[in-house]
């Protein structure tokens, strides 16, 4: 007897068919697609209004700062409550930080703090977002559909995001960056009201909802970062990130200074380099379901985010051409998009449902805590030795970070293969296993 095989649009023809599945997919993307517009805009308003890279440097850390404030807690809280219900508090929340700033720039005009603050309510909650999509995601779908669910968020995502992009530096030019922010603030109103009418199945809720009552809260907290310790291909994957997402940090913070001084070109330019690296993350994220990048995870982590990437990024700077800097942003788009989805992928089907939050929460904070540093370090390199010193720099470091961490075995051989009980049904920490987890009974 032959087996039919699926082609690929059959198989994202399934997932959206999934009721509960299409309204999580909606949702972010109606929120994905008005914070694009607006993170050009934000950094476009501090850049044209103080023109300090200092200033620059100090929204992106805003941001990031609170989110590794809040990535302490937030994973807890999505493994102890109603994940639906977080994802709501954190759109109307988000809604309600821009909906001041664009008050406040109307009635006051531009006033750095306001925004830094408004930013920083939106990275924090990001954190809690974040986390409680992609534990929840697993309880809606098969487990032989999560690469495909993953790959068709991220792609479309980056598709939005690349339109929104666009769409910034239009707005810029033409009605003022301020109206970005309103447009985001209406897309997160858009995304929590979408969640209201979620109605998640009982497998799914019973997943998405662990009874801890009796469990301390901080105890949770320890035997997440117990967990992750023991996890060590889990565990190298999120060091690693720590020196990937400084290298990318410093180049995507300071990207309007490049598009503008190195480059010589406007909003337009700038926005329209940023949209090149979201369609690279498209088209990246996509390729994992038909590859199994999963299965590989963490070879398809480090070789493309890492010496590739920097690769990628040292064209960048010795090239300094338009054409080559759209060229380098899609190529550095697709690498990212291509490990992060493979990674997020492996993760969600090998760590217990019930420590997904918590793992999320912990790997978000371990992979970005060194971001503030190369935001607020970078400006101070830039204002010392200029934009393109500073990018030639982190080009190296990238390509050398990436090259170190090809040789920790547990993160080389992470990753998940399919033929054992659904690893979303195991519970307690020793069941992640790959030979880069607890358990090792899942090997890539």
């Amino acid at each position: 007897m032959s087996v039919v095989q699926e082609v690929p649009g059959q198989r994202y023809s399934r997932l959206l068919r999934n009721a509960a599945y299409l309204r999580v997919f909606s949702a972010g993307l109606g929120s994905i697609s008005g914070q694009a517009i607006a993170a050009v805009c934000l950094v476009w308003i501090v850049f044209k209004a103080t023109h300090s890279p200092l200033d620059v440097g100090a929204l992106g850390a805003s941001y990031v700062v609170a989110a590794i404030v809040f990535s302490v807690f937030t994973g807890t809280w999505v493994d102890r409550f109603d994940r639906r219900l977080l994802m709501i508090l954190s759109d109307f929340s988000r809604a309600l930080a821009m909906g001041v700033v664009v008050v406040d720039l109307e009635l006051r005009g531009f006033n750095l703090i306001t925004v830094l603050v408004a930013y920083a309510v939106v990275g924090a909650f990001y954190t809690l977002f974040n986390p409680a999509e992609q534990a929840l995601v697993p309880a809606l779908v098969e487990s032989a559909d999560v690469a495909n669910a993953n790959g068709l968020v991220r792609s479309s995502r980056s598709t939005l995001q690349f339109v929104g992009t666009s769409i910034a530096g239009v707005l810029i030019v033409t009605v003022g960056g301020t109206i970005g922010l309103a447009v985001n603030a209406g897309t997160f109103v858009l995304s929590g009201a979408l969640l209201l009418g979620l109605r998640i199945p009982s497998q799914g809720l019973s997943r998405s909802r662990p009874q801890r009552a009796r469990s301390l809260y901080y105890q949770d907290v320890r035997d997440g970062f117990r967990w992750l310790w023991r996890a060590k291909g889990f565990l190298e994957l999120t060091i690693s990130a720590t020196f990937f997402n400084f290298c990318w940090a410093v180049i995507g913070t300071f990207l309007v200074i490049f598009a503008t001084e190195v480059l010589h070109g406007s909003a337009l330019v700038y926005a329209f380099l940023l949209a090149a690296g979201v369609a690279g993350g498209a088209i990246g994220s996509l390729l994992v379901g038909p590859t199994h990048g999963e299965r590989w995870a963490g070879r398809a982590w480090v070789v493309p985010y890492g010496a590739a990437c920097g690769g990628v990024a040292l064209a960048l700077v010795l090239v300094p051409q338009v054409p080559v800097a759209l060229a380098a942003l899609f190529a550095i788009g697709v690498l990212s998009g291509y490990a992060g989805t493979s990674w997020l992928t492996a993760a969600q089907l090998l760590v217990p449902t019930e420590m997904q939050g918590r793992y999320f929460g912990i790997d978000n904070l371990g992979s970005i805590v060194i971001v503030p540093v190369a935001q607020i370090g970078g400006a101070f390199l830039i204002a010392a030795y200029g934009i393109g010193t500073a990018y030639l720099a982190v080009a190296v470091l990238w390509i050398v970070a990436g090259l170190v961490f090809l040789f920790p075995r547990a993160l080389w051989n992470l990753g998940y293969r399919p033929g054992g009980p659904d690893p979303t049904h195991r519970t307690g920490a020793d069941g992640a296993g790959t030979s880069g987890s607890p358990g090792g009974t899942r090997v890539g």
